[in-house]
């Protein structure tokens, strides 16, 4: 038969009717296909995380049978620290409590001002892993987590250390992340990594600049804009980079879990390497399916966040307040109004639960 005797619209016709009679068995190959993929992807998940297959039933059921959790909810605790060769490694310039209703799968950020004070600590809650850590190794997750508890009222099921490393490496592997930077800042004193003792003075120093608007940030970047706190302004308090935190933790996490990002290969091992060379946790292994399903389940879920200040919120309460330095050893701290931590946590917990 010549090609010049078939006309395009009897071939169309046939095309349709081929795929209405094969309808099932191409959405069974397509099925399998995915399957094959998921498949490879899962086994080397599993070599890569030293898990068992029987590890993989608790994906399956409900999360909250597997997993630690006080009325229904788990919390983590994630504390972002310098690392090593910093100045100060062990001190939380990050401290963020994540908590997950396993009801209402919906998941809710807490970011802690590291500035905050711990009576049984005589010291600021970013010191206290620093402080379990001079005790033993296995010390400092145990004592962040109880000044959460003592501070705020909330346990603490989970813990996860990262490092800068971490954050600046992930969101390169993700190809960066995009954000609404609002308000603009300049921030004219940012230190400068390893020119912490250089003379002058002024040359431990770089000046950085975020515009008002929309800014694709890579991990470098990303860096300074959570870290920054020195600008003029409210952007130069911790009140402000908690809350920049919060943007681009939730900027991390829609890029994650894209399918793009997930059925990745060649990424998922790279993110394990990161993780493997720079996370510290007190997470088993074998839960890792099972957050996986709570990642799953919470996908389409957007991070509810709740944010401290020494300013009356909307409803004109004042919450927290800045002492008298002399009192708390020359340092500037934030307690609660009128020291009265049982309305901070009455306070906190009747958040949580609204945002819920």
């Amino acid at each position: 038969m010549k090609l010049s005797h078939i006309r395009p619209g009897r071939l169309f016709i046939r095309f349709v009717c081929f795929l209405r009679q094969h309808a099932v068995i191409l959405l069974v190959a397509a099925f399998l296909f995915l399957l094959g993929l998921i498949g490879l992807q899962g086994a080397n998940l599993l070599n890569k995380l030293h898990l068992k297959p029987q590890d993989l039933l608790s994906f399956f059921g409900t999360s909250s049978d597997k997993i630690d959790s006080t009325n229904g909810v788990t919390n983590f605790l994630v504390l972002g620290i310098r690392g090593e060769g910093s100045d100060s490694p062990n001190l939380a310039d990050t401290i963020i409590v994540l908590s997950y209703d396993h009801a209402t799968k919906t998941p809710t950020m807490v970011s802690v001002p590291r500035d905050l004070w711990v009576p049984s600590l005589q010291a600021k809650i970013n010191s206290a892993y620093y402080y379990g850590e001079l005790k033993s190794p296995s010390a400092g997750i145990q004592m962040a987590q109880g000044a959460i508890l003592e501070d705020l009222g909330i346990p603490i099921h989970y813990t996860a250390i990262i490092n800068f490393t971490i954050f600046k490496e992930t969101i390169d592997l993700l190809g960066g992340i995009d954000i609404n930077v609002n308000p603009g800042f300049t921030d004219p004193k940012f230190p400068i990594e390893g020119m912490e003792n250089a003379q002058p003075e002024s040359a431990r120093y770089e000046a950085i600049t975020f515009a008002t608007g929309s800014a694709h940030l890579d991990g470098e970047t990303a860096l300074k804009f959570v870290r920054s706190r020195h600008s003029v302004g409210d952007e130069g308090t911790d009140f402000a980079r908690g809350r920049r935190q919060q943007e681009v933790i939730s900027a991390m996490k829609q890029k994650l879990l894209t399918p793009a990002f997930l059925l990745d290969k060649n990424k998922i091992n790279s993110l394990f390497s990161i993780l493997d060379r720079n996370l510290k946790t007190n997470i088993g292994q074998n839960l890792y399916p099972t957050l996986a399903k709570i990642a799953l389940e919470a996908r389409n879920s957007s991070i509810r966040s709740i944010s401290f200040s020494d300013q009356p919120d909307e409803n004109g309460l004042e919450i927290l307040y800045n002492p008298p330095a002399k009192l708390y050893k020359g340092e500037w701290v934030l307690m609660p109004k009128d020291n009265n931590w049982t309305a901070l946590k009455k306070y906190l917990d009747n958040l949580i639960k609204d945002k819920q």
